[in-house]
């Protein structure tokens, strides 16, 4: 039997990056969750070393940016090289902030995750177990059943509603489970070396394509440095781990000079995706659903999207504002932006790691042509490959309202003034909700005219963007906060429009539309959230109006 200490709306068994994300997520929303994981404490030793605009804006949501930022070289880059001590050919130099962060940023994962940890303190909700090991798991009477060895060695047991394994590549869920992982049979195997002390005042990543070896030279915060060298078949761990093959592979980064060694271990690489993310009521999330090669510095960067959206929706059910039935939409919308990011790292992979010196050769030539040509200059000099998250299905409504902004992309965060002149970001001002935007005050389109009950009971924040010249009556409307657009950070065509856009709580547009849509927008969005028609609505003259305009 299980005591009531342990007894759970949600269990996350791993507190990784991706678990403790989630885990603050549920905890700001005041959801009784456990976290579990095998190990005595968060980890000490350097992983993942990249952390992007998105991962940014989600540690935003959960109130941690500020701490986050502290352990972060901000806006790095990328220049490609053809050897060491060789010419630059290419360069990578992200300058776009367009969700509110620089695309590209070094970090250190253990004071990342330190952090992490530290920021469930403040949710009573939350119970965290280290030294706690998942031995089993069943599934009966709408929950999930847990055998547990705690610390002491003894076996106990925890139920709850849902669980999420966040347990890594190796997953012990996942293999429970019995769940395969498919996709590519890349793999590679490569040499990692973290440094601290470290006097290279470069800032940004030096790639080193050079078909003999490639490396990749990774600055981080506070003077540590990364080093992934590419193995040779025959090369064995034994032998590239010795001090003196250590200091010799150094050399032509390092000179003579010496080297502070925290970390060097092989990791194998591999690209490979879980055939199911969900089985009843367990979930899949981050490496347990997903390895991605490190080309792309996306591996953990896609585990935190899975917590936000995985996040939101379990919050969502549980507090009974949407059907659990939405759950199923978690795998659909996220499996095909992971694998495309995993595409893209493989794709990077063969420009950093070329098989031969003409290939190696090749490349270079061809950015050297990219370079003339300023449209594909810029096109990698802001980072542009890089996939968007779009979902084509889930949790969106199909519009035909002509927008700059499609529905299932996420929406930018730009800087904005509020009522008293001072400068915010736009999520700060969402909060952890479902939000309805406005840019322009429309005649006749005003989005504090929306009747639907719908809005409320989703804790639907109504918020206007004004133009930098418009004038804001005293008398505004309490039912919405009206904000300024000074810097003219979303695009002049938003304001011409009469959109009205609805965004998920994870940042994403649900719906556009207009007030004469409304009522398809609503009868959509309650099909897909499972919620109950309200008949004094449909009954409404306004209703019955746009029910015969659609017919």
């Amino acid at each position: 039997m299980t005591s009531p200490d342990m007894q759970a709306d949600i269990l996350i068994v791993g507190a990784g990056p991706t678990g403790l994300t989630l885990a603050n997520l549920l905890g700001q929303a005041g959801i009784k969750t456990i976290l579990i994981d095998r190990k005595t404490n968060t980890v000490t030793e350097p992983r993942a070393v990249s952390i992007d605009d998105e991962s940014l804006r989600t540690m935003q949501a959960i109130g941690l940016e500020q701490e986050v930022l502290k352990d972060v070289v901000a806006g790095y880059g990328v220049h490609y090289f053809n050897r060491p001590g060789g010419h630059c050919f290419g360069k990578v130099e992200p300058t776009s902030k367009l969700y509110g962060f620089p695309k590209r940023n070094a970090f250190r994962q253990p004071l990342f995750e330190a952090t992490l940890c530290k920021g469930l303190e403040r949710f009573p909700s939350l119970k965290v177990c280290f030294s706690h090991e998942l031995l089993s798991l069943e599934q009966e009477n709408n929950q999930v059943i847990a055998q547990v060895r705690n610390e002491s060695g003894q076996e106990i047991e925890i139920a709850a509603n849902y669980l999420v394994a966040c347990d890594g590549g190796r997953s012990p869920v996942r293999k429970q489970l019995g769940i395969a992982m498919v996709g590519s049979s890349f793999q590679s195997r490569w040499l990692v070396i973290d440094t601290d002390k470290d006097d290279d005042p470069f800032w940004q990543t030096r790639v080193y394509c050079d078909a003999r070896r490639p490396v990749v030279d990774v600055p981080g915060p506070h003077q540590t440095r990364r080093f992934e060298l590419l193995l040779r078949p025959g090369e064995t761990d034994e032998e590239m781990l010795t001090d003196e093959k250590l200091r010799e592979l150094l050399r032509p980064f390092r000179g003579t000079k010496s080297t502070s060694i925290v970390r060097k271990t092989v990791y194998t690489f591999h690209a490979r995706v879980a055939e199911r993310w969900r089985v009843g009521r367990v979930f899949l999330a981050g490496d347990a659903a997903h390895l991605t090669p490190p080309y792309a510095g996306q591996g953990m960067n896609s585990g935190i999207r899975d917590a936000h959206n995985l996040g939101w929706k379990l919050t969502q059910v549980l507090q009974g504002r949407i059907n659990s039935s939405v759950l199923n939409t978690y795998e659909s919308e996220r499996r095909g932006h992971a694998w495309a990011l995993i595409q893209l790292a493989l794709n990077l992979g063969i420009v950093m790691a070329p098989s031969s010196v003409f290939r190696a050769k090749l490349i270079s030539g061809l950015f050297r042509v990219i370079g003339m040509l300023p449209p594909l200059r810029d096109y990698f000099l802001q980072m542009r490959f890089k996939p968007k998250p779009r979902f084509s299905k889930g949790l969106v409504v199909p519009s035909r309202i002509v927008s700059p902004f499609k529905v299932g992309e996420m929406f930018p965060q730009p800087f904005l003034f509020d009522i008293e002149d001072q400068p915010v970001r736009l999520d700060h001002m969402l909060g952890d909700c479902f939000a309805l935007i406005q840019c322009g005050n429309t005649a006749g389109n005003d989005l504090s005219k929306l009747e639907h009950p719908l809005w409320d009971s989703l804790g639907a924040k109504r918020i206007l963007i004004e133009s930098a010249d418009a004038v804001i009556p005293v008398e505004t409307d309490m039912r919405r906060l009206v904000l300024k657009d000074r810097q003219v950070s979303l695009t002049r065509a938003l304001f011409d429009s009469n959109a009205i856009i609805l965004l998920r709580p994870d940042r994403y547009i649900a719906a556009i539309f207009d007030l004469q849509g409304e009522f398809h927008t609503v009868q959509a969005l309650e099909a897909l959230f499972g919620i109950p028609t309200v008949p004094s609505f449909t009954d409404s003259p306004a209703a019955i109006n746009a029910h015969h305009e659609l017919s």
